[in-house]
């Protein structure tokens, strides 16, 4: 895949190095979705500063953010950015390989999701599908989630699919050593 526009290169204008030093050493060198909105150094810094999912005082686990994002960024069929999400994230959140492959191909209805990781994935559909959570869904959510867990995750849900509208539109091609390809049905 070739990428629709070149990324910034080195050196990076000092507000862009200074983001990129922040960043953990894994991200190193800087990802392709970074370098080439840093073409952009405001809007670059508005993107990374709106980033939800590692906000501190979240009321998320790792595993519900990681099931809702594999989910959403499946669903937005962002190869870039699902690779990055099991490369950095899966273990880490506990998935278990039947899980990861249930993202992709599976539904809320695969034998491997527990109750709640269901919700997220029907929450997932959901929004993909209607840009809205069904009546049927909201009271489940709210039993199992705090309200502010809620607000969490349809902030994540929304900025993870700009993510897939960037890196999709973009064409972005796989980071090096992350999953290049959805796997297998």
């Amino acid at each position: 895949m070739t990428a629709r526009l070149a990324p910034a290169t080195m050196p990076y204008r000092d507000k862009v190095q200074a983001a990129f030093d922040r960043m953990p050493r894994s991200w190193m060198p800087p990802f392709r979705l970074f370098t080439t909105l840093a073409r952009h150094p405001e809007l670059f810094e508005r993107f990374i500063r709106g980033a939800p999912s590692y906000l501190s005082g979240t009321r998320l686990s790792i595993r519900q953010r990681e099931v809702l994002l594999h989910r959403v960024t499946a669903r937005c069929a962002c190869e870039y950015e699902w690779g990055m999400r099991v490369h950095y994230f899966a273990s880490e959140a506990g998935l278990t390989e039947a899980q990861v492959k249930a993202t992709v191909h599976g539904n809320a209805d695969s034998a491997c999701w527990e109750a709640d990781d269901a919700l997220l994935i029907r929450l997932a559909d959901e929004l993909h599908d209607t840009c809205d959570i069904s009546d049927e869904l909201w009271p489940a959510l709210q039993a199992a989630f705090e309200d502010e867990a809620i607000l969490e995750l349809l902030l994540l849900a929304g900025y993870y699919r700009t993510v897939g509208y960037l890196a999709n539109g973009l064409r972005l091609p796989p980071e090096p050593n992350v999953s290049r390809l959805f796997p297998a049905a």
